[in-house]
């Protein structure tokens, strides 16, 4: 399956809020609070500072992104932010999620700013990591929460973390391996 991403428009908003609904259920860290949302999407419908990719057409899309102009706090430079990536439950065999990855790097490119993208869940967080990793190459981090009240509460396995770091050799010459916290 390939079809075109294209930029939502302010017609497409109770859609996106339906799949946001989905998004939320699955991987919700925080309540959620629609009036909040709709500001965000606000943003990328009025095209200011903000952009939504969507695969599919009104009334029925399909999988969405949602790419911010943001900065970091030492800076006065602008990044790029994905905010979110989502494929619809029924569509997740498509090669929507790297199409959408695919249209945030172009993009960057495009507008010639930075692209800060990544995973922040605990619910098959494995192919999700493998999919960015494949189409952007290694990761520049990774995130952490404690105390989170995630809707799923059954963490995806740490044994991948392992594979993609080789064993570091310390100063002395001898090896240290990486060991799973489970």
């Amino acid at each position: 399956m390939s079809e075109a991403v294209r930029i939502a428009t302010k017609t497409d908003e109770d859609e996106i809020i339906r799949l946001l609904h989905l998004m939320h259920a699955e991987g919700g860290l925080l309540p959620l609070n629609e009036a909040r949302a709709r500001e965000t999407f606000n943003h990328a419908f009025e095209r200011k500072g903000g952009m939504i990719g969507v695969i599919g057409e009104p009334g029925d899309i399909k999988a969405m992104i949602y790419l911010l102009i943001s900065r970091f706090w030492y800076t006065d430079e602008n990044h790029l932010e994905e905010l979110f990536n989502f494929v619809r439950p029924d569509l997740r065999k498509s090669d929507y999620a790297r199409q959408l990855i695919e249209f945030a790097k172009a993009t960057s490119e495009q507008i010639g700013i930075p692209l800060v993208i990544g995973v922040l869940t605990n619910t098959r967080m494995e192919g999700k990591v493998r999919l960015y990793r494949r189409i952007l190459g290694i990761p520049a981090g990774a995130f952490f929460v404690h105390n989170a009240k995630w809707v799923s509460t059954t963490p995806s396995s740490e044994d991948f973390w392992q594979q993609p770091f080789p064993n570091r050799v310390r100063s002395n010459g001898s090896k240290k391996e990486h060991r799973s916290t489970q």
